[in-house]
């Protein structure tokens, strides 16, 4: 599994300076960066370890769902962060309000939305997603983020739901500018402060809301309509008889999808 020595155009070591990061692995092809990055933590790799790669052939989100990840199309990229236990429910969607700041900072003019629990979307249409998976005293953050259509076009079971920051916003947009983003946002963040989200994270989190006021079926709670999301991450449903259910796993589509 060789290493590449520059990403993106510049040396790995200056990403390493730049990001602030404890170590910094690039590969040109990997199967999921999330797994390369747990084998590193198992083996004792320090908080803020990164792993990114130009192209993933196992990328995955949620539930095992596939994430296309093509060569060249994205930033594909996973952090390992310190983290009490339990893991907070809300951190996905803590590092989803840090992942949308670093893609409007770099992609002026792109307004982006968070669909409860992972998922970062543009007018509609998904640009990224964020996979947490955790073990003893760390967590293991994975982003994957849309930045271009890759050539060969995003694949025909997606192409009607998703998007690219280029895309959205008719210009250029620089994959390392945005990890760089990215990076300094997490750190940032108070994704670590406790079990739930602080007043200001969580009043960002619901301007972000593209859910709220909307029928969605629920594998959990069956259909209702979304009210919001709680300080802790669960999302708030509103039943069909008038009671509400608090969402706190599974899967979710809009009703028109359902």
């Amino acid at each position: 599994m060789p290493l590449l020595t520059h990403w993106d155009g510049e040396p790995v070591a200056v990403w390493t300076r730049v990001w602030k990061a404890a170590a910094v692995e690039a590969h040109d092809v990997l199967g999921s960066t999330n797994d390369r990055l747990r084998e590193l933590a198992a083996g004792g790799a320090a908080p803020w370890t990164v792993v990114v790669a130009e192209a993933q052939t196992r990328g995955r989100g949620r539930g095992g769902a596939v994430w296309h990840s093509p060569a060249g199309a994205g930033l594909w990229l996973s952090v390992l962060l310190p983290c009490e236990e339990p893991v907070p429910a809300s951190l996905p969607l803590a590092v989803g309000v840090a992942a949308a700041r670093a893609a409007e900072e770099v992609a002026p003019g792109v307004l982006v939305g968070i669909k409860w629990p992972n998922d970062l979307e543009v007018a509609g249409r998904k640009i990224g997603g964020i996979l947490c998976e955790h073990g003893h005293g760390w967590v293991v953050v994975g982003i994957g983020l849309n930045v271009l259509t890759p050539e060969a076009g995003i694949p025909a079971e997606v192409a009607a739901r998703a998007t690219s920051l280029e895309a959205s916003s008719g210009g250029r947009v620089s994959v390392g500018a945005l990890a760089t983003a990215l990076l300094h946002q997490l750190r940032a963040s108070r994704w670590g402060g406790g079990p739930g989200l602080d007043g200001a994270l969580h009043r960002e989190l619901a301007d972000r809301d593209v859910l709220r006021g909307k029928g969605v079926w629920t594998s959990q709670a069956g259909p209702g309509t979304a009210r919001g999301i709680a300080g802790d991450g669960a999302l708030l449903l509103e039943l069909p008889g008038g009671k509400e259910a608090r969402v706190v796993s599974g899967s979710i589509r809009i009703a028109k999808e359902a």
